[in-house]
C-alpha cells in the first residue's frame, strides 16, 4: 500500500493519531530509533494491518530545573 502525498499530509496534520490508510484509531508504535538528527518509529494499524514509519525531528526544547 502506497500513501499519496495528500494522505501523508492529512496524517501529519491530524497528529498521527489514526491509521493513514483506514483511519482506525487503534494503532501501535514500536521502539523509537535514532538515526543522526532524525528519530524513526515503526507503526502498525491493529485494524487493517498497514505498517509505516513515523519520522520525527527536533522542533523545540523545554527547559527544566533541577531540585
Amino acid at each position: 500500500m502506497c500513501l499519496t502525498y495528500e494522505q501523508k499530509q492529512e496524517y501529519i496534520k491530524k497528529g498521527g493519531n489514526s491509521c493513514p490508510h483506514c483511519k482506525a484509531l487503534d494503532i501501535k508504535g514500536g521502539d523509537v530509533e535514532m538515526d543522526g538528527d532524525t528519530l524513526r518509529q515503526k507503526v502498525v494499524c491493529c485494524e487493517c494491518k498497514a505498517e509505516w514509519t513515523d519520522v520525527y525531528t527536533l522542533t523545540d526544547i523545554d527547559e527544566f530545573s533541577s531540585l
